[in-house]
C-alpha cells in the first residue's frame, strides 16, 4: 500500500513549507494537505490531495482520514492548524475561549483520534504536534486562551507518546516568532513591538517557515527513530531574551 503524510494548516506558513518538504523527498508517496482556508487547493499541483476542512469538526476530520486511507496508509501526521485572536482576560468570553481551544487543541486530538489507532495497529507512524513558545511561557500578545491551547498541545504530545508506544512516535515542535501570517498579518504585534523583540533575540531575525519545516520533516523520518515525547524548540533563542 502506498504511504501518505497528512499536514493540517497547510494553506500557508509552516504548513505549506512542510508539504513542500515532503514533496521533495521519498519519505511518503502522497501528501494530503488540509486547511479551513480554500487557498489550500492552490499552488501544490496534482501531486497533493487537498481538503478544505475545519480541524475542530470531529466528523469532518474522520471523513478526510477515511478518504485518504482508502488508497494509502497514513504514516506521518503534522498537526499544525492554529488560530490566534487577542482578547484581554476581562473581555474573553466562553465563545472566544472555545473557538481557539477547539482549533488549536481539540483539532489536534481530532486528527490523532482518527489516525493514531490506525498507525498503532499497523505498527508504524510518526506524529508531530506544533505548539508555541506561548505554551511554555505564556504570551502577552496572543492572550491566555492561545497560551492555554498551546500548553495543552505539549501535554497531548506526552500522553500520545506513551499511549501509542512503541508503534507510533509522537513529538512536538515549538516555533518562536516565525515570518508567517499568524505573526505578521494578525495584528497581534505592533511593528514597533515586533522590531524591539527581534533586536533582543539572539538570532536577530524572524524565523523562516522552512526552518521549522526542516525540523518537522526530520521528526517524521527515520533519522529521529529514537525520539518520542520530545519537545524541540525552533525559536531563535527566545528563551534567552
Amino acid at each position: 500500500m502506498p504511504t501518505s503524510a497528512l499536514v493540517t494548516g497547510a494553506a500557508s506558513g509552516i504548513g505549506r513549507a512542510v508539504v513542500k518538504r515532503f514533496l521533495n523527498d521519498d519519505v511518503v508517496d502522497v501528501v494530503a494537505a488540509l486547511d479551513i482556508d480554500p487557498g489550500v487547493h492552490e499552488g501544490f499541483g496534482e501531486s497533493v490531495a487537498t481538503y478544505d476542512v475545519d480541524v475542530s469538526d470531529h466528523g469532518a476530520v474522520n471523513d478526510v482520514v477515511a478518504d485518504i486511507e482508502q488508497t494509502t496508509d497514513i504514516t506521518a501526521v503534522v498537526n499544525n492548524a492554529a488560530v490566534s485572536r487577542y482578547f484581554w482576560l476581562g473581555d474573553l468570553g466562553p465563545e472566544e475561549w472555545r473557538d481557539v481551544i477547539d482549533v488549536n487543541l481539540t483539532g489536534q486530538y481530532n486528527v490523532a483520534h482518527a489516525v493514531g489507532p490506525r498507525m498503532y495497529e499497523r505498527g508504524k507512524g510518526a506524529v508531530v504536534n506544533v505548539s508555541s513558545t506561548a505554551g511554555q511561557r505564556g504570551s502577552a500578545s496572543a492572550g491566555v486562551h492561545y497560551s492555554a491551547s498551546k500548553a495543552g498541545v505539549l501535554g497531548l504530545t506526552k500522553g500520545l507518546a506513551k499511549q501509542l508506544a512503541p508503534s507510533v512516535r509522537v513529538n512536538s515542535v515549538v516555533p518562536g516568532l516565525i515570518d508567517t501570517p499568524l505573526t505578521t498579518d494578525s495584528e497581534l504585534w505592533s511593528e514597533e513591538d515586533l522590531d524591539a523583540f527581534v533586536e533582543r533575540l539572539p538570532a536577530g531575525r524572524l524565523g523562516d517557515p522552512d526552518e521549522v519545516a526542516r525540523v518537522i520533516h526530520f521528526l517524521c523520518g527515520e533519522g529521529s527513530a529514537y525520539m518520542t515525547g520530545s519537545v524541540v524548540n525552533v525559536d531563535g533563542g527566545s528563551d534567552l531574551v
